[in-house]
């Protein structure tokens, strides 16, 4: 099963992480020092980038699983609904996730591995959903197999229990996407703030060299600059901290 609550990258994914950031510290070198060595300043940070990189990509794979996840449960409802049994829901549901998400979602490799389980192995379905549950360390996948647990086991209605379950799940979604919209949005708005400084020292560099001259000649100029470069990167943090919605 996916385990969602960490990402590694990969060797191509390191090593393309790896130009990416050799590129870009010799670019913000020259920007703000017009001197490659100050690029070997992000070295000592390498490590704590490739989290924040690795941070973001397991954020990024969390909110695709969640997508599929939702169609997932209108899926699986209706067949329940129907008279299906867990397995066969999630049997028939497969190729339809495979149609509107690919074949390399994660759920589909997820559901693919369960009904297989289920079906070749004969194991317990609760088991093999509580164990996709536990790996992937949502809350919204957790509820969804607690309540077909709860459910399958204590006789409950569980087509009337999964209906209005997955209903409710789905509408808590649908808020939360709305919030990370809203939120996105001002996290661009920010990051427009935050590049202006860059864009000035690039529209000087390229239009009025000599008047920007003296603050790449200069002690005290050096020192505005990495104030400057410093400030923003306090400012990138402040951003990602307001922008932080905890749902």
């Amino acid at each position: 099963m996916t385990d969602l609550r960490i990402y590694r990258l990969n060797k191509k994914e390191k090593k393309l992480f790896y130009i990416c950031l050799c590129i870009s510290g010799i670019a913000l070198s020259m920007l703000f020092y017009r001197n490659m060595f100050f690029s070997l300043i992000v070295l000592p940070f390498a490590k704590k980038i490739q989290s924040f990189v690795e941070e973001q990509l397991a954020d990024r794979r969390r909110r695709r699983y969640l997508a599929e996840f939702k169609d997932f449960l209108f899926m699986a409802s209706t067949a329940i609904g129907a008279g299906r049994s867990m397995k066969d829901a999630i049997g028939e549901s497969i190729s339809s996730l495979e149609n509107i998400h690919g074949k390399d979602a994660a759920l589909v490799r997820d559901l693919k591995k369960a009904y297989e389980r289920m079906e070749m192995g004969r194991e317990n379905d609760i088991s093999v959903l509580e164990e996709m549950s536990e790996a992937t360390g949502l809350e919204d996948v957790n509820d969804f197999v607690t309540i077909y647990a709860i459910c399958k086991t204590s006789g409950a209605s569980l087509i009337t229990a999964l209906n209005k379950a997955a209903g409710v799940i789905m509408e808590k979604m649908s808020i939360e996407k709305e919030i990370e919209e809203l939120v996105r949005r001002k996290e661009s708005e920010g990051l427009i703030i935050l590049i202006m400084p860059a864009l000035v020292l690039i529209f000087l560099n390229l239009f009025a060299p000599d008047y920007i001259a003296p603050m790449y000649e200069s002690l005290a100029g050096r020192l505005i600059m990495s104030m400057t470069a410093v400030g923003t990167a306090a400012v990138y943090m402040m951003i990602r901290k307001i922008t932080s919605v905890e749902i």
